[in-house]
């Protein structure tokens, strides 16, 4: 199963969450790149984690860096995978 792709704007809920959300130096889309399903949008090439019981796991989401101060090591990405057999979850971590 696919999920339809869903992106993920961030919406800070206090000053404090305002003042980390952005980036000084990095371009493109960073930091814009969370998402609800889809495909993943890998930095370093496919890398889909297996389940224990054996299934096939599924794509739900991703979270990108969030601006300067929450940067994860170089502007990096937590991929996040679901067996729909056994509800197991796993996740995978990705940067430049």
């Amino acid at each position: 199963m696919k999920y339809p792709e869903l992106p993920l704007k961030l919406s800070p809920a206090s000053n404090e969450a305002r003042d980390v959300v952005g980036f000084k130096y990095a371009g493109g889309n960073v930091g814009q790149r969370s998402k609800l399903g889809g495909d993943p949008d890998w930095i370093q090439g496919e890398d889909v984690p297996g389940c224990t019981s054996g299934n096939v796991m599924t794509f739900y989401g991703q979270l990108d860096s969030a601006g300067d101060s929450m940067c994860l090591a170089d502007c990096g990405i937590i991929y996040v995978f679901i067996c729909l057999g056994c509800y197991e979850t796993r996740s995978v971590f990705q940067s430049n």
